[in-house]
């Protein structure tokens, strides 16, 4: 469809009649050097920028403590990283999951209303097989939880609802709990499809597998909060460098002092089942190791280091003389 004139254009038009030439209005000029912004309804703004600083600052907490409390439950290493606090729609969110997934509706109370915490297969199976006793492996097919594999997920679920308590304590005192786990998205009605909401993505290691944790908090469920998340981001508590310090040596002291098991693997002998069970005192076992060979020391079940045994005064001893840097071959050894 052809532009329209207007009459200031109209008048420059009939004026070059008689002077021969066409003067041209510059789109600034016309515009008078006015930014449009868009504004879609549909996706309506409603988290300023200091509330989504406070929120990236108790959310941030929130994987620091998931890091520090997962790792004895899976024996692996665990890092819980924050990628994005993000405001969409509630449809968006649905229809943007995989089917099946894992979905844990959690009751937000003291506050009004629920949000979704999801577990995508890459995170919840090897999760399940590590606390099974596995490895951590991811299946091949994706399917949906059995009932003995939701209680468990429920039981790690409340450990990190515990987590979140602790995230959120300088806010609110959240006394959050699981209200049921679902497979298809599509049933889960927390709110409306067109009601806004904050999205949370986390990236989980666990062992040499990644997944992924997404947490959905509808944005009625957090308005009560918004105030006061907007004045602690601004009033913000920086660590001075004596403070962090101080951290570090507490931190440290409490390492120094934690337990660790440590065995000692003199040698290894096969026995068939029948010599086993005909087996009387005074017989002996002839082990794979020669008495002057280096013995390996394990370390919470992992090859570490290599030794030699002998006396020391009156106990038994065990001199240090090597530390094994691949644990897949402790023969090799520097």
């Amino acid at each position: 469809m052809a532009d329209i004139l207007s009459q200031e254009e109209i008048d420059l038009l009939l004026g070059s009649v008689t002077t021969g030439t066409v003067d041209t209005i510059k789109k600034e000029e016309q515009e008078g050097e006015q930014k449009i912004s868009v504004y879609d309804f549909r996706r309506p703004e409603r988290v300023s920028k200091e509330q989504l600083k406070g929120l990236q600052s108790i959310f941030e907490s929130f994987a620091r403590e998931l890091t520090i409390v997962l790792p004895p439950y899976f024996r692996t290493i665990v890092r819980v990283d924050l990628i994005s606090i993000d405001q969409l729609t509630y449809d968006e969110f649905i229809l943007a999951i995989s089917r099946p997934t894992c979905l844990i509706v959690v009751n937000m109370s003291p506050l009004d209303g629920a949000g979704i915490l999801e577990l995508s297969p890459t995170a919840v199976f090897p999760i399940i097989d590590r606390v099974l006793g596995g490895k951590g492996k991811i299946i091949p097919e994706l399917r949906e939880l059995t009932e003995i594999e939701e209680r468990i997920i429920g039981r790690i679920v409340e450990m990190m609802l515990s987590c979140l308590k602790r995230a959120w304590e300088q806010v609110i005192e959240l006394n959050s709990r699981v209200e049921s786990i679902e497979s298809d998205p599509l049933i889960v009605q927390i709110v409306t499809g067109s009601e806004m909401t904050i999205l949370v993505n986390y990236e989980i290691h666990v062992g040499e597998n990644t997944g992924t944790i997404n947490f959905c908090i509808p944005l009625m469920v957090l308005n009560p909060l918004l105030d006061q998340i907007s004045k602690m981001a601004h009033y913000a508590h920086r660590v001075s460098p004596e403070e962090a310090e101080m951290t570090r040596i507490i931190l440290l002291k409490h390492l120094l002092n934690a337990p660790i098991k440590l065995d000692t693997i003199l040698g290894r002998v096969n026995v068939e089942m029948n010599d086993l069970l005909h087996l009387k005192k005074g017989d002996l076992l002839v082990l794979n190791k020669n008495v002057e060979e280096p013995i390996v020391v394990e370390i919470e079940g992992l090859p570490k280091l290599k030794g030699t045994i002998g006396r020391r005064g009156e106990e038994m001893a065990l001199r240090i003389c090597s530390i094994i840097r691949d644990e897949k071959n402790p023969e090799n050894y520097l």
